[in-house]
């Protein structure tokens, strides 16, 4: 049985800026932190998505039970029509 798990996705250009912006608005909109809001938004952002990533439930494979299996059957002499 193959197990995979989510990837982590790195945060987008938007995402961080977004995340910079709330960040920005939340500290009462102080001057000159730019890069500062920045740096945090995207840290802040990659651990969140590295966590889930680890935590998300693990997927597995299609268990063999959904197909259709069936036992081998010996050649029968009522195949033959003569």
């Amino acid at each position: 049985m193959s197990k995979s798990t989510k990837t982590y996705q790195k945060p987008t250009h938007d995402e961080i800026a977004a995340a910079a912006q709330h960040i920005y608005e939340s500290e009462g909109r102080p001057q000159g932190k730019a890069m500062d809001h920045w740096l945090r938004a995207e840290s802040q952002l990659t651990a969140q998505r590295k966590s889930e990533a680890e935590s998300s439930p693990q997927t597995q494979a299609k268990p063999a039970s959904t197909w259709q299996t069936t036992t081998p059957r010996q050649p029968s002499q009522n195949l033959r029509h003569n």
